[in-house]
């Protein structure tokens, strides 16, 4: 199995459900009350993005699940994360069950599988399973891939899955609530976790997500909002989000129901910030338990442009 072959099969399988889910969170203004629009100056949503992004670090639970008249069964997934945001640096462990199809089970050897990331900077170390990673001798019998995110060209399908926040560093989540399209209805005063906070509803508009984000990870991050465009034929995100008196988010949720290729499919995704505040640098994997994909991709290239320059310059 290729590099290519195996990032499309992860994408499609593990990643997909992810992908679907990539867009989310933020807000602000403190409230309470029944339903009604916003119509402050300062738009809640966007504020709380920006607040709780600028914060020294947070940690995070998700929840998701994705249903489709193709599947048999839901695929579902829960995670654990922790980031520190002035190393933009964290980790994240994630949880799937893709459901009794006898296609996946055949190609991972179990329906459930475990996805681990390190995220440093740019750089993303992804643990794969052991089902996929041994189908790519490249890989030597290594857990763990490394990819340089700024530096995506060449691989393929991992750009589309490292640079959406579900799947690459679900941290940007939260940047993504900046791209909030305008009107937002205030839905009443509720406890999340035990913490009391204003509930939000509106919508993130897609084409404005890049243009929030730091101007190194626009072009990635256009590239897979492209993609999830092209997939679901949305243009915006519905969302709810619980913004507390601090201005932070507390919880962020999405839901749709949409009908893709004449299938239906469902989407429920659901992100808990308990806890703000510092947060410890995450290790990097053992260096010898590590694949380098630009490295790979790299070489790859390269072979490629010899073997077009040996048979073009040939008898």
């Amino acid at each position: 199995m290729s590099i290519k072959s195996l990032l499309r099969t992860r994408a499609c399988r593990g990643g997909g459900a992810a992908a679907l889910a990539s867009a989310i969170c933020a807000m602000a203004v403190s409230g309470c009350g029944g339903g009604g629009s916003v119509a402050n100056a300062i738009d809640p949503v966007a504020q709380a993005a920006t607040t709780s992004t600028h914060t020294a670090g947070y940690r995070m639970n998700m929840s998701l699940q994705l249903s489709s008249s193709a599947l048999p069964t839901p695929i579902t997934g829960n995670g654990q994360g922790a980031f520190s945001v002035p190393d933009h640096a964290g980790s994240v462990t994630l949880n799937m069950n893709l459901g009794n199809s006898p296609q996946i089970i055949q190609a991972l050897g179990s329906s459930t599988i475990q996805v681990q990331e390190v995220i440093k900077g740019s750089t993303v170390f992804m643990k794969l399973p052991t089902a996929l990673t041994s189908k790519v001798p490249q890989f030597g019998g290594k857990p763990w891939v490394e990819v340089d995110i700024s530096k995506l060209s060449g691989l393929g399908g991992l750009s589309s899955l490292t640079s959406n926040p579900a799947t690459g560093d679900p941290s940007q989540m939260l940047n993504y609530l900046r791209a909030a399209s305008g009107q937002v209805t205030t839905v009443g005063s509720e406890q999340v976790n035990g913490v009391q906070t204003t509930h939000y509803r509106g919508a993130i508009s897609l084409d404005r997500v890049a243009n929030t984000l730091p101007a190194a990870s626009r072009a990635s991050a256009q590239q897979s909002i492209q993609s999830l465009e092209k997939l679901t034929n949305l243009r915006q995100l519905p969302y709810d989000v619980w913004v507390d008196g601090q201005h932070l988010v507390r919880r962020l949720s999405l839901a749709f129901n949409e009908t893709l290729s004449g299938q239906s499919v469902g989407l429920s995704l659901k992100i808990d910030i308990p806890q703000y505040g510092p947060q410890p640098l995450p290790a990097s994997p053992p260096a010898d338990q590590v694949t380098n994909l630009n490295a790979l991709a790299a070489a790859a290239s390269g072979a490629a442009s010899a073997g077009t320059s040996t048979t073009s310059t040939g008898p």
